[in-house]
């Protein structure tokens, strides 16, 4: 993720979910083309923002940033047109939403927000690497959509059931992406986490795990030929999916299951392997252009292996062009070196490893099938690769 500096004496750096500048104080905001953060200065006599460089163009504030607080968009009304007396004026990030939480019950709101800082970021990573991404208003046959919603009490960290509520779970059905509000309530993900004993569980690791479904669907299983291919690294996915979850909830994963895949629950069925893979891409190209942002050196003192600077990475978010990026390699082993580091700090804090996976030899093929899928460069996957064989999730 960059950050991105106000146009005040200060140059008073901006993070993505800024609403303001601490220096001057002025209002900032996502724009509607999702992606720069900036200033905006206001007409009182219309109610409208502007930006200084082109005052013509006006801005409104996402209905959700002007009543609630939960986003920073910006909506261009050139471009969205009038707001009648009934319509609300929705941001980019907001027009994907189906369902939002039951805002009658106030503790809802901030957990909204974090959910909502969520999908911006994913979302965000996903326009950067120029991927389909379309909202069922601009598709209603494979546009994307999310619902907020819980079945359970916030005032208790969703301990109790609400009565004659639904039972809500987290996943992905055909573009359709649930989220359960109680992944935002640290200590109802806390104890979700140790009862599964998971060794990470993140809001955001939720979003890029469901959005990984939808991109299956997108990029994948329309083609059969980049199906078959998938399969060989994956696994079958025609095996029955039911059967396999409850074989993975009755027994859990083989005790080798780090040889193969990145996760636990990425054994469970080759869908899972996908979709967790696709979440961790994902992870390691936001986490790098975070370090390349603030000039970060990923290189370790003392290490005999030939590592690349985070700094000379060109990242897929920044190369127009397939050729001229970092190849995925060299991009994976920079990763794991300034994983090193990373959790090394995150140890000098008090706190645990900040990405507590080893990425092995089979991880990074598979990482490298979904880099080569994402741009369209199935073709251009090494020999070695293609030949390559998933192990089956079942396999002892």
């Amino acid at each position: 993720m960059k950050t991105f500096s106000c146009r005040c004496k200060e140059k008073q750096i901006l993070f993505f979910e800024s609403n303001f500048c601490v220096s001057c104080a002025r209002d900032v905001g996502l724009d509607d083309e999702f992606d720069t953060v900036e200033p905006y200065d206001l007409d009182e006599e219309s109610g409208e923002y502007f930006k200084s460089a082109d005052p013509s163009i006006r801005y409104q504030k996402c209905a959700n940033n002007e009543n609630y607080k939960v986003c920073n968009g910006m909506v261009n009304l050139s471009t969205f047109g009038p707001v009648a007396d009934n319509e609300e004026a929705l941001c980019f990030a907001c027009r994907f939403n189906e369902t939002i939480p039951d805002l009658s019950i106030v503790e809802h709101i901030p957990l909204w927000n974090k959910m909502e800082i969520a999908k911006r970021r994913a979302l965000y990573t996903l326009k950067a690497l120029s991927l389909p991404l379309a909202n069922i208003a601009q598709n209603p046959e494979g546009g994307l959509s999310f619902d907020f919603t819980t079945d359970r009490d916030v005032n208790d960290n969703f301990v109790s059931q609400l009565t004659g509520q639904d039972a809500v779970f987290t996943g992905h059905d055909c573009g359709h992406i649930t989220i359960n509000l109680a992944e935002a309530d640290d200590v109802a993900r806390s104890k979700t986490k140790q009862a599964m004993g998971e060794h990470y569980r993140t809001l955001l690791g939720h979003f890029r795990h469901e959005l990984g479904h939808y991109y299956f669907d997108v990029l994948i299983a329309g083609s059969p030929k980049k199906h078959a291919l998938c399969k060989k690294y994956f696994g079958d996915d025609e095996l029955d999916y039911q059967e396999a979850l409850k074989k993975h909830y009755k027994n859990g994963a083989p005790e080798n299951w780090r040889d193969n895949f990145i996760s636990e629950y990425a054994t469970m069925h080759p869908y899972e392997d996908w979709a967790e893979t696709w979440a961790h891409y994902m992870h390691i190209m936001d986490t790098l252009e975070t370090a390349k942002n603030f000039s970060i050196t990923g290189s370790i003192t003392g290490n005999t292996q030939a590592m690349e600077e985070v700094g000379e990475l060109n990242l897929p978010q920044d190369g127009h062009f397939f050729s001229a990026q970092t190849s995925i390699d060299s991009i994976l082993d920079t990763w794991m070196d300034f994983a090193v580091i990373l959790n090394s700090l995150n140890r000098s804090m008090g706190m645990n490893d900040a990405y507590p996976f080893v990425l092995t030899q089979p991880v990074r093929t598979k990482l490298s099938f979904i880099h080569h899928a994402i741009h369209d460069r199935l073709n251009r996957l090494p020999e070695l690769l293609v030949e390559t064989k998933a192990v089956k999730p079942d396999t002892p």
